[in-house]
């Protein structure tokens, strides 16, 4: 089961190959085994993806390759898993992991306004960027542990169920 839906869900080679970011590194992806998909793979990949995910940098699919490559985990799942945060999803999780940030820090949370504009952004940033650092990376550490753990955990129960129903099939 959780085999033939993360295949699914998951973005294919010449996407990946397509991104910008991607051709920069295209020889390493062609000659690791970033492209294999079995439990142990795609585990790592889930949690190098959702870890990635809570990085509050630009780039984060090109942090997850480089990763996916060291780590020898399925790219494609982990590229996909990276998109936890997409623009729609991106404002909440990371106000939510500044709150957890500041929480933590004990510094007051302070209520601004978005302005579009790269002074606004720089002031900001100086303000806020040690809790939003700690809150990500503890969301980023819990959330892709669970992650891990529940992709084994169903790989291993589908497995066992697919060998339990051949062994009730031949008796």
């Amino acid at each position: 089961m959780p085999r033939n839906t993360l295949k699914k869900l998951m973005p294919n080679k010449d996407k990946i190959m397509q991104g910008k970011s991607m051709h920069m590194i295209s020889d390493l992806l062609h000659k690791s085994g970033v492209w294999n998909f079995n439990r142990r793979y795609a585990s790592r990949a889930v949690l190098i993806g959702v870890f990635c995910a809570f990085i509050p940098l630009p780039m984060q699919m090109f942090i997850a390759a480089i990763i996916c490559i060291l780590a020898k985990a399925n790219l494609p799942l982990s590229i996909a898993c990276v998109w936890i945060t997409n623009p729609l999803t991106m404002a909440p999780i990371f106000y939510a992991t500044y709150r957890l940030g500041a929480f933590i820090l004990d510094i007051p949370i302070s209520n601004f306004g978005i302005e579009l504009s790269f002074h606004w952004m720089q002031a900001e940033l100086a303000r806020i960027w040690k809790p939003l650092l700690l809150g990500s990376f503890i969301c980023a550490t819990a959330f892709s542990a669970l992650a891990y753990t529940i992709v084994d955990l169903l790989w291993r129960w589908s497995t066992i169920k697919r060998w339990h129903n051949r062994q009730n099939r031949k008796s």
